[in-house]
């Protein structure tokens, strides 16, 4: 794809390949790639580009717009999202026409004075704000935290193609363009969602609200390829993948327990059956053995998490930490957490993951407790005393 493309009359594909990439962010890895898509469309009064590209692949990304139209014939850019791998051409643009017009969200506007570090024409878009360039029609939908707070959804009324950044891409660099004409990537597809999107289920709830009912042609996302026959299969894997967690039935508890000596195993095993008692459904992981998938979607369910942890070498043992680093990839469907734990030579470990969950902003159902080696009955009667502090805390709070 060394050429722009033609995605519709008027309507061309403006972005590179990046078909090398290894990991994305130095976070993501992308075992075939990506592409950072630009899209130009030209109306019968204004020109405009929808995002731009990385800033490394600017010379392809230039010669491919001016195979279109001269440089300084661009009315104004489209920033969907201000993340370097869309922004990062914007800069080179400005310095050919500094009269350049960006649209943009009133955060993107923040974020692009900071990147940018220069100033520049601006304008707010805000939900539903249209654009007539001349015979065709841009509509701007505000889509915050899909993934960034300043991304819009871009839609052209008359060919009714939606250009929404980063959802419904993947990180994937097939040959051709179009997923009508490449191997299935389903893969790839319901990875970057996973990576992305997912800490967000919310939002995109709040997103697809905005698009329900319109009609949708085809869908040009920021990543990979363009969908110009799976467009609503997208939309409807969006969907299913951030359907909201079940309301009603028994309030439900997250247990998940590291035991070096089974000390801390036999507080959880106490904590458990009181929750039980208490009228808790009541999921129980060791993280020592845990599937993250399985934990993740549980955590999305769970009224409280109740973690156990010992003491090691004066910390919370590595599977802890893993465990609490995946609270960011997810939305909690609720964050109240108490913590609980043994220890042999110092206890630091439960007010060490008190601390990170306060960070992670969870509230306690109850203070946390700790004992030295091999739980007393008094101190497994003290689980007991705290089941019933997290059950009062949960039952009030409904």
């Amino acid at each position: 794809m060394k050429n722009a493309i033609s995605i519709a009359d008027k309507v061309h594909w403006v972005g590179v390949r990046h078909a090398d990439l290894k990991v994305f962010d130095d976070l993501f890895p992308t075992h075939n790639g990506t592409t950072y898509n630009s899209y130009l469309v030209q109306g019968g009064e204004k020109t405009i580009l929808i995002d731009t590209v990385k800033e490394p692949f600017a010379a392809e990304f230039l010669s491919k717009i001016e195979e279109q139209v001269p440089l300084d014939k661009i009315d104004a850019v489209v920033v969907n999202h201000t993340e370097p791998d869309h922004s990062g051409c914007i800069l080179l643009l400005l310095e050919k026409n500094p009269e350049l017009l960006i649209y943009c969200s009133k955060a993107g506007e923040n974020f692009l004075k900071q990147l940018l570090n220069r100033d520049f024409n601006s304008e707010i878009v805000s939900d539903g704000y249209e654009l007539d360039l001349g015979g065709r029609t841009l509509r701007f939908i505000l889509a915050p935290y899909l993934h960034w707070p300043d991304t819009i959804f871009t839609y052209l009324v008359e060919e009714q193609i939606l250009f929404p950044c980063d959802a419904f891409g993947a990180h994937y660099c097939p040959n051709n363009l179009f997923d009508d004409e490449i191997s299935e990537f389903y893969t790839d597809f319901h990875f970057y969602f996973d990576c992305i999107m997912r800490p967000f289920k919310d939002k995109v709830r709040d997103a697809l609200a905005k698009i329900d009912g319109l009609p949708i042609q085809m869908v040009c996302p920021s990543h990979g390829p363009v969908r110009r026959s799976t467009g609503q299969f997208a939309i409807e894997s969006y969907a299913r993948w951030s359907v909201a967690p079940p309301e009603g039935g028994k309030p439900r508890a997250l247990l998940a327990v590291l035991s070096s000596h089974g000390n801390t195993r036999n507080m959880a095993n106490v904590i458990k059956a009181e929750l039980e008692t208490q009228g808790f459904e009541v999921t129980d992981f060791a993280l020592s053995g845990m599937r993250d998938d399985d934990y993740r979607n549980a955590l999305e369910q769970a009224d409280v998490l109740v973690l156990g942890t010992p003491t090691i070498q004066r910390d919370a043992p590595p599977h802890v930490w893993h465990a609490l680093s995946l609270i960011s990839s997810v939305t909690p469907k609720s964050k109240v957490a108490a913590v609980f734990g043994s220890f042999g030579w110092s206890g630091e470990a439960v007010k060490m993951v008190e601390q990170r969950l306060t960070g992670l902003k969870y509230k306690f159902a109850a203070e946390g407790i700790s004992f030295r080696f091999t739980p007393t009955p008094e101190n497994l009667e003290s689980c007991r005393k705290f089941d019933e502090q997290i059950a009062g805390t949960i039952h009030t709070r409904d």
